[in-house]
């Protein structure tokens, strides 16, 4: 089932705060959406791999339950740490749950994060569900607790009450889910096991039965043109893998076994329930890891796409013409035909090399490695959706994953996948429930005295041109401020959900979520976006910028105590939300946002010494984070992956103390504290390792231990000295701004 996602911006700059948390029925992917583009709950959205053979694509071989234990055993002591910290650099890893105990502290000129945030770091626990404790998860429960509200008051009237309502009680119909069972998906897992050639294959893959309960060997989805962002575009991505990164099939990493396992235990259990063997499931996992192996060579990893230089690379303007000629072999002209793509004027390849291979490899010889992804990847996803059976079992191989002990409440649940798909519906609600004018203008302000404290900071850059700091500039006073809730809304009135008592059930509303969604996207096609409806849940836990219309987003979703409260001292306020605000306006200013205009159009404004200079001040800032030790498994640190948040971190806490400097009798310890509280963090070494393998922002120890040591203020404040832990020299300060 293609599970697809009304939020499709293709470039967004994110603090993405609990972005690996599994949460049932997982969101679709957020880049592009549409036929053939799923987020698949079988892969428990963890990073994953294995090893390949130098000289060939070999096989990555499906390890036995002997094996895997003796890989789970094979630990060293660690003195009741869940690592051993002697070998971590520049700081212990404090985020790791369990590693800070009552003897485990530092002195505040050694580890400020730590220092500051020792009892809460040594007390913080998991909630039920959850991989990751912080504080700005409060924020997270404000919205939920209002949002379950609105779920079960049946004083709500209104389209938008309804929606949500009845699909919440279809979510939970337990006795209804089970009812329906897995019976709907037999005859398509009949139909791929019974494929006994390419062709028939390809017709397959290009029916309208495929487009309704599976998946496609190429992600085709709704976009925002880079080059003119107010122009939808037809967005082609490369094949999702069941490990998630190209890399991962190079070199296996700790995490990567995980996900292989949770794969694994995935398809024996769905596989099993569309009738496979075990002896046939296991010929299934090798055969398509075999297959994803080969196509792996042929697609960018996660590290390569953090690259400054892929935002460019991956626009690649093609027609249906285009289309036909470079996948002659693989029917991706037939797809998007039949599913009503091809229509759009506009469509981008993002890499060409990905469809080249893909073409090389949709043969004969490798129809048993095509059909097994096409089952693993269809079939396991439908472990979230069917009956209460396979709901447990998906929450147990998730939970194992990510080290998670407790299950989330059905209700939470529920409520989390409601909002997935109908944010707006929520969003409607809560602003006349609980937000003000008042509160939109303190935030407004706040952003638009961060925006003039930048003018004077570009003014202060001794490396840039007149002509770049011009254009900088220009961006700057550009940049649209959306804070708190939109003005416009969405139409969403093609959405209906039919409830209980009309005869409906939870698989036929998400069939029918589907095919209006379907509907929506292709009536987008050849037209252009209206900037005043914002492409966001404004009800997440998330700030963001976003470079197709250069706007920095202040959202209600991210306000609680360590964020954002009305009644904060102003250093709380600058060293909280102030710096986040700060963080967000400076992507338009980093080595991906950067690279976009005032308009929010792919378009280079720096002149080449300036850009030069940026990138090897990025670059000191990458060799430094290379150097970070965080794990004693050899979890390797990659300083590229986060160099685009780490800039803005600096970026931030800069523009702050730039605007305190102006205030007499400034606290700056009250300001430097409540930074470090609102990046407080703990989390399950399954869940930290997945982060620095796949999330672009730095573990939140080192958001603050290396922000705040860039800045003299810092050091004056507590008056360190060369040999403290948190002193930066400055000849040896990393900050780009």
């Amino acid at each position: 089932m293609t599970r697809l996602n009304k939020k499709f911006l293709s470039v967004i700059m994110s603090i993405s705060l609990i972005s690996a948390t599994v949460t049932g029925c997982g969101k679709a992917n957020t880049e592009t959406a549409g036929g053939g583009d799923v987020q698949s709950d079988a892969a428990l959205e963890l990073p994953t791999a294995e090893t390949k053979d130098e000289a060939e694509a070999a096989s990555l071989e499906v390890t036995s339950e002997a094996e895997e234990n003796t890989q789970e055993s094979e630990t060293g002591d660690t003195s009741g740490h869940p690592m051993d910290s002697s070998v971590m650099t520049p700081w212990i890893n404090s985020t790791i749950i369990g590693m800070v105990t009552e003897d485990v502290n530092a002195d505040l000129k050694d580890d400020f994060y730590l220092n500051v945030n020792h009892d809460w770091l040594m007390n913080a626990k998991l909630r039920p569900g959850y991989p990751t404790e912080l504080p700005l998860l409060d924020a997270a429960d404000i919205v939920k607790d209002r949002c379950l509200d609105m779920l079960t008051d049946t004083s709500l009237t209104g389209e938008d009450a309804e929606k949500i309502q009845n699909y919440y009680e279809l979510w939970l119909d337990w006795e209804g889910r089970n009812e329906t069972g897995i019976d709907p998906i037999l005859p398509y897992a009949q139909k791929v096991r019974n494929i006994s050639s390419l062709d028939e294959m390809s017709k397959l893959l290009v029916s309208e039965e495929n487009f309704t309960w599976g998946v496609s060997l190429a992600r085709v989805g709704l976009s925002l043109n880079r080059e003119n962002s107010t122009l939808y575009e037809v967005q082609i991505s490369p094949t999702e893998l069941s490990l998630q990164d190209s890399a991962e099939y190079k070199e296996l990493t700790e995490n990567g076994k995980r996900t292989q396992k949770a794969n694994k235990e995935t398809a024996y259990y769905m596989l099993g329930r569309v009738g496979l063997s075990e002896t046939e499931i296991d010929k299934v996992l090798q055969d398509m890891y075999d297959f994803e192996a080969k196509l792996a060579e042929y697609e960018k990893s996660v590290l390569e796409k953090s690259d400054p230089a892929y935002v460019t690379a991956s626009v690649n303007p093609v027609t249906m013409k285009d289309i036909k000629t470079l996948s002659p072999n693989y029917p991706l002209a037939e797809y998007m035909e039949n599913y009503g793509w091809s229509k759009s004027k506009l469509i981008n390849l993002g890499e060409p090399e990905w469809l080249t291979g893909l073409n090389e490899l949709y043969t004969e010889e490798n129809l048993e490695g095509i059909k097994a992804y096409i089952l693993f990847h269809s079939i396991g996803a439908y472990i979230s959706i069917i009956d209460e059976e396979a709901y447990r079992e998906y929450q147990r191989i998730s939970n194992e994953a990510s080290g998670t002990t407790e299950n989330m409440p059905d209700t939470e649940l529920a409520y989390s996948d409601t909002r997935g798909r109908f944010s707006n519906c929520f969003g409607r609600i809560y602003k006349e429930k609980y937000l003000t004018e008042e509160m939109k203008q303190e935030i407004t302000k706040l952003c638009q005295d961060a925006i003039d404290a930048y003018d004077e900071m570009f003014d202060s850059v001794d490396w840039l041109s007149e002509e770049t700091r011009k254009e900088a500039k220009n961006k700057l006073h550009k940049m649209k401020i959306n804070a708190v809730y939109p003005d416009k809304w969405e139409d969403e009135s093609i959405y209906v959900v039919k409830s209980k008592e009309e005869g409906g059930t939870f698989l036929q509303a998400l069939l029918d979520y589907d095919a209006a969604l379907r509907k929506d996207y292709l009536s987008r096609l050849n037209t252009t976006i209206d900037r005043d409806i914002w492409l966001v849940d404004m009800l997440e836990t998330n700030a963001f910028y976003n470079p197709l219309d250069n706007s920095i987003n202040i959202i209600p979703g991210f306000f609680c105590d360590a964020s954002y409260r009305s009644d904060m001292s102003l250093e709380e306020k600058y060293g909280a939300l102030g710096s986040v605000i700060g963080h967000e306006i400076s992507h338009a200013f980093d080595t991906s946002g950067a690279q976009f205009d005032a308009e929010g159009n792919l378009n280079n404004w720096w002149t080449d010494e300036d850009y030069a200079a940026f990138k090897e001040r990025a670059n000191k800032l990458v060799a430094y984070y290379d150097k970070v030790v965080a794990f004693d498994d050899g979890t390797a640190y990659k300083g590229q992956l986060v160099q685009t948040e780490a800039i803005a971190d600096m970026a931030g806490l800069k523009c702050m103390l730039m605007m305190a400097s102006k205030i007499d009798g400034f606290d700056y310890d009250k300001f430097f504290r409540a930074n470090a509280y609102m990046w407080a963090r703990v989390g399950t070494v399954e869940y930290m390792e997945a982060a620095v393998l796949s999330d672009n922002h730095p573990l939140h120890y080192l958001r603050a231990n290396v922000t705040m040591a860039q800045f003299d203020e810092f050091v004056d404040c507590y008056d360190l000295k060369e040999g403290d832990g948190m002193y930066m020299a400055p000849e040896d300060r990393i900050a780009v701004w």
